[in-house]
């Protein structure tokens, strides 16, 4: 990559940071998805906008509840609420120079749901220590996998085991291409 493109990279994983701060502030139950995919997208121009005018929002913003792992964009019209026992997946881009940048985070309001936001933090922070020069990216996936799935979930009085999902991983960054 020329260096150009790493600053365009860092300005968009900048807007990425701030924007997720900032979402998950405002992210509660009752909310409208829309609404929350609404004020998501529009935090994000601000932010990135203000670097240039080759910025903006990435893709639609995912919005997924409960069983759906990722990728459902709610459209207008859209009446789903976020409730107090549902179990959400952002997902947002950013794009600077059409080199786009995407951050994923989960929020849960329940604390029967907190076992399940520490093995999803313990997993992250596992691929996060194990990512390197020169390791192999199946490599890391294994790690992970094997931190999330040493976790247990109890849901009205019933011990699961907590399950990696599969075939749902990253992707590569090329300008102008999402996936």
């Amino acid at each position: 990559m020329m260096l150009y493109d790493i600053k365009c990279l860092r300005k968009a994983a900048e807007a990425q940071r701030q924007t997720r701060k900032y979402a998950q502030s405002i992210i509660k139950p009752g909310m409208k998805l829309i609404d929350i995919c609404d004020q998501i997208e529009y935090m994000n121009r601000m932010i990135i906008n203000k670097y240039e005018l080759k910025c903006g929002v990435g893709f639609p913003t995912g919005c997924s509840i409960n069983h759906v792992a990722a990728h459902y964009t709610p459209n207008p019209g859209d009446t789903k609420i976020l409730g107090v026992n549902d179990v959400c997946k952002i997902d947002f881009g950013t794009h600077v120079n059409g080199l786009i940048i995407d951050t994923a985070f989960t929020v849960a309001f329940n604390p029967m749901f907190d076992d399940l936001l520490l093995a999803v933090q313990d997993a992250t922070d596992t691929g996060l220590k194990e990512a390197g020069i020169d390791v192999r990216l199946g490599d890391i996936g294994a790690a992970i996998q094997e931190v999330m799935e040493s976790y247990e979930i109890k849901l009205d009085g019933k011990t699961y085991p907590i399950k990696a999902i599969n075939n749902l991983g990253g992707h590569n960054i090329v300008q102008g291409i999402i996936h």
